[in-house]
């Protein structure tokens, strides 16, 4: 029996020797028996490159290429204290807003007890279920600022826009008024809530204003343009009324007129924030006064909210805030001419130059691009625009538009370019491949016109985009 158990052996040494090619048997240290595995090899955790050298890329790092165990390396906070050091100068923010009540206990009972008798109410949630349930906004919307929770999603939005920042700079606080605040555009009203987006066009007036207050409270309102100075660091202020009885806007002090918001060609969105102050007493303004003549002056409505704030700290709180964004139109054009009497600002990005591989070796080698491609990567790309409007406008007929719309397939329309010249008289035929009329690096770029592709996407006869206010 030992014999054949030995003679089985052999044979599974064998089959292993065969499938795995480098496997022997081998006889552990003291023991007796014999071993027969294989030798284990994961490809995949220990992979081996050139020469059988282990890879460095893909193999498993050995223990000191490990990362710092727990402990010894920086926890997640550590690193973002890294990457966002506290501000020495500035220093942990300050409220400088009204202290807002405690949520207590009552109030979390309450909400509770509505939902539980909202789960229990099985005639909503049959028609939830069904999709017949129908809920009022207007009613979704007054719980939802008498709740409060309007005040916080106005404060989150203002912090994710760096509203406070650029405001008050260490300053912040929580908005504890409603604004409402809507554009008349023709007759439409544009609102103002937390940073949507409202057109120039559609701001070329002062909005109404309207809020909750007593009769006899005194209110201000300001609003800035945090990114539309032009001449200079800070603000721009486009509208400053003082002393407001209650919330009659018409009883204050017009310190400066109302001006629209003016984003200037490329410089993207523009944040405008409306900020209401509480006042304690009424207050002298004649320092705030901006008086103007004909015209308006830049320089002349320059302003930092912060330097505002700080010198009638005392007297002023802020309570309500709102913002809204705005970008370029076609209509600040006139705007900037002949209110601003000035010309049109417009600022492009300057996008760095393409690098381009030199060229290390005499031939070309990749066939899909002409030699002409190379060259005109070390041309000047003014030049080669040029030669595409020039290439475009030579094929634009004034009253049919494109005279190549005909190839709707510019692929068929391949063998227009194959002519060839034919032999001479006597002579036999010239070789096929050397005798086109046009060389083949000058049939790939004119397909490639045909095809739009390079640059020549440019001049595709597509309709332009318009501005809306251009469509009758």
């Amino acid at each position: 029996s030992l014999l054949q158990e030995i003679k089985t052996m052999s044979k599974l040494v064998g089959w292993c020797w065969r499938s795995a090619g480098c496997v022997s048997p081998r006889l552990s240290p003291g023991c007796v028996s014999l071993h027969t595995s294989c030798v284990t090899r994961d490809a995949q955790r220990q992979p081996t490159g050139r020469a059988g050298h282990v890879s460095p890329w893909r193999r498993t790092p050995f223990f000191h290429e490990r990362a710092p165990t727990i402990g010894v390396d920086k926890s997640l906070q550590e690193r973002l204290e890294d990457l966002y050091p506290e501000d020495p100068i500035k220093g942990e923010k300050i409220d400088i807003g009204f202290k807002h009540e405690q949520s207590d206990s009552i109030g979390k009972g309450v909400v509770a007890d509505w939902r539980r008798k909202t789960r229990a109410n099985r005639a909503l949630e049959k028609e939830a279920r069904e999709g017949t349930l129908e809920v009022d906004l207007g009613v979704v919307r007054n719980q939802w600022v008498e709740s409060g929770a309007v005040y916080e999603d106005i404060y989150n939005a203002a912090e994710l826009y760096g509203l406070y920042d650029d405001l008050y700079d260490h300053g912040y606080f929580k908005p504890c008024m409603m604004l409402d605040i809507k554009y008349t555009h023709g007759d439409m009203l544009v609102p103002v809530h937390r940073g949507n987006t409202v057109k120039p066009g559609e701001a070329s007036s002062a909005p109404v204003v309207k809020y909750e207050s007593a009769d006899s409270a005194l209110w201000t309102l300001a609003m800035t343009g945090l990114d539309s100075s032009l001449v200079g660091e800070g603000e721009v202020l486009h509208w400053l009324v003082g002393n407001i009885t209650g919330n009659d806007l018409a009883t204050g002090e017009t310190l400066c007129q109302y001006l629209q918001p003016f984003p200037p060609f490329g410089s993207g969105y523009h944040r405008f924030a409306f900020v209401l102050y509480r006042q304690e007493e009424r207050l002298d303004f004649s320092g705030e006064m901006r008086e103007e003549g004909e015209g308006v002056s830049l320089e002349g409505r320059g302003f930092r909210t912060l330097d505002f704030y700080s010198k009638y700290q005392e007297q002023l709180t802020p309570a309500g805030l709102a913002f809204f964004q705005s970008d370029y139109e076609t209509s600040l054009r006139d705007f900037f001419h002949n209110t601003l009497d000035m010309k049109e600002p417009r600022y492009e990005y300057e996008f760095p130059e393409w690098y381009v591989k030199p060229w290390s070796h005499m031939f070309h080698g990749d066939l899909k691009d002409g030699f002409d491609e190379f060259m005109d990567r070390h041309r000047d790309p003014k030049d080669v625009q040029r030669e595409v409007l020039e290439a475009k406008l030579a094929n634009t007929n004034p009253f049919t538009g494109d005279t190549e719309a005909y190839m709707k397939y510019p692929g068929i329309h391949e063998e227009e370019l194959g002519e060839q010249f034919p032999p001479p008289v006597g002579e036999k035929r010239l070789n096929p491949k050397q005798s086109f009329k046009i060389a083949q690096w000058r049939r790939n770029a004119i397909q490639k016109q045909r095809l739009k592709e390079r640059y020549f996407r440019s001049s595709d006869h597509k309709d332009l985009r318009r501005d809306p206010s251009l469509n009758s």
